[in-house]
């Protein structure tokens, strides 16, 4: 995609980046490279970072269909931490090669995440 674009332009990605993150990163650098600003809205469910479910839970991947069965309670911390990483991950990326990050998270509706990266933007220029 980056190929095809031949002026220089904003790129923004809205995704939850629950993909191989060299891949996406590579990718997302392959759009700086050729000089274009980007801007990365990380979205996630606020149960996909805390994992807040009681007794024994059944989760399905709907890409798959397998599913694992869990006691969250059990799992809770290691996952947070885990996510916590992940997200980390592409926080520090993304500062070390000049692309604006933000992690949003669903209960928020859009408009108001993106005014508020807006504005806290504008007032970092």
């Amino acid at each position: 995609m980056a190929e095809r674009l031949k002026r220089r332009g904003l790129i923004i990605l809205i995704s939850d980046l629950l993909d191989d993150p060299d891949k996406i990163i590579s990718g997302l650098r392959h759009f700086r490279h050729n000089r274009h600003e980007v801007c990365v809205f990380q979205l996630l469910d606020p149960q996909e970072l805390q994992l807040d479910y009681d007794g024994d839970v059944v989760f399905e991947d709907l890409e798959t269909t397998e599913k694992i069965k869990t006691y969250p309670s059990f799992i809770r911390q290691e996952y947070q931490n885990e996510v916590r990483k992940y997200i980390e991950y592409f926080r520090s990326r993304c500062y070390e090669n000049r692309i604006d990050y933000q992690l949003i998270e669903t209960r928020l509706s859009l408009d108001v995440a993106l005014m508020d990266y807006l504005i806290k933007r504008n007032r970092l220029k």
